[in-house]
């Protein structure tokens, strides 16, 4: 198959700038030109080495997937490489100077493992002569192509692993210059790790270990990528103010149930006749009620009963049943036969009377208290969780004072130790922290010193350093007079 133009190890740098920020928080240098000097010129070389090939035809086969695969597995060794300890069998001093080494080697072992793999896997043909493309020969694959385009022929049968070829083309590509910064120890596990064996035998490396699980890993990661087991996230996660906000609880009023009201509504009074009179929606022209014919008789003034229309809203028949007629209060029934005049007079307020007693017994009847319907849930703000901080409460035990001779006895020491000895005071004194004196100084378990947060070796290192050690026991450590004066002072 055709490949693309060769890249410009420039554009590759800066398509992978994420990963390349990551392994500068990993690396851990000074500034940036020393990052720029070990690191980033590896990176640059690799670039210009791999151009846009691929890595396999199973594996980071996309253009550009080898220098991918190059980026990606230096990140997870480095990530994998920040949990370990290298050198464990050697002294503080020479491990904390070596320990960058190993850190750095890890990074070189990585970025270098993989320089073989697509010289086994295809034949890369420059387009301008049909040459085929030998790293061990010409080196980098952008600077022998130059701006001439090539072809990608799949090998029947990738050739064998060599790790030795791979170790040259890595002594080839990082240069003298930066691998004379490591120590003997440090560069013979470097080229014992480079290409590392995937089932070895025997005795294996810390340095191998890392870079081999670090290879696995990447391998992995693009195998899932391949199967669509996970996607990228494209979007940025949203702060706590603007989940509380797109989350505002939604309170919705209760729904109140129906029911009829309770003001007297007066009706008709009931005719003569004992059967009951069709309803208004059913006859399209009701007659005139006597109350309605009385009520035109009132003189000016006295109160008026409502319209026959009003008394419908009231209630759902606008003439009564002969059970309701019989239940109405005989005063109304014997005032009603009177004489036309008193009727006039009083008939008003004697049916709005007794229309409010009918309608009173009719929602005793049927069940209606009458009560008010439930009040609605009072609406609720939403909650800013960034507002929501606890308030300290303050420390009222009264802290005791600094000892003598202090400062003169911890200067120069790391503020873990010297924040030790605070604490370890104040609860000794409080009576929470048990110690002792003995024949040769304060006695400390070192349990009670780990549950400072402090390792026990790391007190033991730094107070031998200032001659403040008398005994390292298997469960205790003994300090000298001087500096167990700091946490109890000695009876005389």
């Amino acid at each position: 198959m055709s490949g693309p133009m060769a890249t410009g190890a420039a554009a590759l740098l800066e398509q992978h700038q994420r990963r390349i920020d990551l392994i500068t928080q990993c690396a851990n240098e000074p500034n940036r030109a020393e990052f720029e000097r070990k690191w980033l010129s590896v990176l640059r070389g690799c670039a210009a080495w791999f151009s846009t090939l691929p890595l396999s035809p199973q594996l980071y086969k996309d253009a550009g997937g080898a220098f991918r695969c190059t980026i990606e597995t230096a990140f997870f060794a480095m990530r994998l490489a920040g949990g370990r300890k290298f050198g464990t069998n050697l002294p503080s001093e020479q491990r904390r100077r070596i320990e960058p080494q190993y850190n750095y080697a890890v990074f070189l072992c990585a970025t270098c493992s993989r320089l073989d793999e697509p010289y086994r896997y295809f034949q890369i043909l420059r387009d301008a002569d049909r040459v085929e493309w030998n790293p061990s020969i010409h080196g980098g694959l952008e600077p022998w192509l130059g701006n001439s385009p090539y072809r990608i022929v799949v090998r029947p049968v990738p050739l064998p692993v060599e790790r030795m070829r791979t170790g040259m083309l890595a002594q080839v590509l990082i240069g003298s210059q930066l691998l004379a910064g490591l120590d003997g120890e440090a560069l013979a596990e470097t080229f014992g790790a480079i290409n590392p064996v995937p089932d070895p035998q025997g005795i294996e490396t810390l340095l191998h270990k890392v870079v081999r699980e670090a290879v696995n890993v990447a391998d992995e990661s693009d195998r899932k990528a391949q199967r669509g087991v996970f996607a990228p996230v494209s979007y940025t996660v949203p702060s706590a103010v603007q989940v509380a906000a797109e989350l505002q609880p939604v309170v919705a009023p209760a729904p109140t149930p129906a029911s009829p009201s309770l003001s007297p509504s007066p009706s008709p009074s009931p005719s003569p006749s004992p059967s009951p009179s069709p309803s208004p929606s059913a006859s399209p022209s009701p007659s005139p009620s006597p109350s309605a014919s009385a009520a035109t008789s009132v003189p000016h003034g006295a109160p008026q009963a409502p319209a026959a229309g009003d008394a419908i809203l009231g209630r759902p028949s606008a003439s009564p049943s002969p059970s309701e007629v019989a239940g109405m209060p005989t005063t109304v029934q014997a005032e009603e036969g009177g004489s036309p005049a008193r009727s006039a007079g009083t008939s008003p307020e004697r049916m709005a009377a007794s229309s409010a007693a009918r309608a009173l017994s009719l929602h005793e009847a049927i069940g209606i208290t009458g009560e008010p319907g439930p009040a609605t849930a009072p609406e609720q703000m939403p909650v800013d969780p960034t507002g929501m901080r606890a308030t300290p409460r303050a420390d009222t035990r009264e802290k005791p004072e600094a000892p003598a001779g202090f400062d003169d006895v911890l200067k120069g020491l790391p503020n873990s130790v010297r924040e030790l000895f605070v604490a370890l005071r104040e609860d000794v004194i409080a009576g929470s922290a048990k110690v002792e004196w003995n024949d040769k100084g304060l006695v400390i378990g070192k349990r009670l010193i780990g549950s400072y947060g402090l390792a026990s070796s790391t007190l033991v290192e730094h107070m031998r350093k200032r001659s403040l050690m008398v005994a390292d026991g298997a469960t205790d450590i003994t300090l000298a007079p001087r500096a167990g004066q700091l946490i109890l002072e000695r009876s005389a």
